[in-house]
């Protein structure tokens, strides 16, 4: 059991909000506790890369008290990939994460070989003096947290109610999860009622299932009608012990 609970806690890490809205050029979001009091807020906003049809860059800025970091802290990340229509496709991310006097604590990077089914990648933890590589091969659709809006946004538009991905995280690991569409509720987001479906990530560990129920789950609420933007995130922010939040896009209307 207590390997079970380990291996959720992983899982459950990788259950984030969707960043990569690329119908949408840019994207703020608001992540508050269940109090409602402000925990940090971002700046999302996703480009065209000219020169390369179908790719676009996406920019992130934040600042705030993210859970796994001490004190007030910022981050910046580039995230490449694709969208031409036929393909949705990660091409490669570079993070980083500094403290409020400006250092740098911790980066991370993702490149992808998507012909091969091939991920690398580099986690540097600065305060630890900690540096993890890895690579890991993949079949089919593969997605990591800046894209996750775009790849539920895409089988929603298929019609489709369940999708199975490889999802990569900044552990660094990979894992297969699926996502589900378990119900369409009306919700309030920033004073306004909205119909959204609602999408629990379940993260698949084969026997070790069961032991799901022992967790809190995570989802996401997407909006009804084309082109199904994310409205909202509950769950855990990162980690096993990192509080239960709440995080709203501050761009509905």
């Amino acid at each position: 059991m207590k390997r079970a609970l380990v291996l959720i806690a992983i899982l459950l890490a990788i259950a984030v909000p969707p960043r990569a809205e690329d119908k949408s050029p840019v994207t703020r979001s608001r992540c508050n506790d269940l109090k409602g009091n402000k925990l940090w807020e971002s700046s999302t906003t996703t480009v065209p890369i000219a020169g390369k049809p179908g790719h676009f860059l996406l920019t992130e800025e934040g600042k705030g008290n993210y859970s796994g970091f001490k004190g007030l802290t910022s981050n910046k990340s580039e995230f490449e990939f694709i969208n031409d229509g036929k393909r949705l496709e990660p091409v490669y991310l570079k993070r980083r994460v500094s403290s409020d006097g400006g250092k740098v604590i911790f980066e991370e990077t993702e490149t992808f070989d998507n012909d091969k089914g091939r991920v690398e990648c580099e986690v540097k933890d600065l305060i630890k003096n900690e540096n993890k590589k890895k690579a890991f091969n993949y079949k089919g659709d593969i997605v990591n947290q800046f894209m996750m809006g775009s790849y539920i946004r895409r089988f929603l538009q298929a019609g489709e109610k369940e999708k199975t991905t490889y999802l990569v995280n900044d552990e660094p690991a990979l894992y297969r999860v699926t996502l589900k569409v378990v119900g369409k509720e009306e919700i309030t987001v920033k004073g306004k009622k909205r119909d959204a479906y609602k999408i629990y990530i379940d993260p698949q560990i084969g026997l070790l299932s069961p032991a799901k129920a022992l967790l809190p789950k995570n989802y996401n609420w997407h909006s009804t009608r084309p082109p199904y933007e994310w409205l909202m995130f509950r769950g855990l922010e990162s980690s096993i012990n990192s509080p239960k939040v709440e995080i709203v896009s501050e761009a509905c209307e």
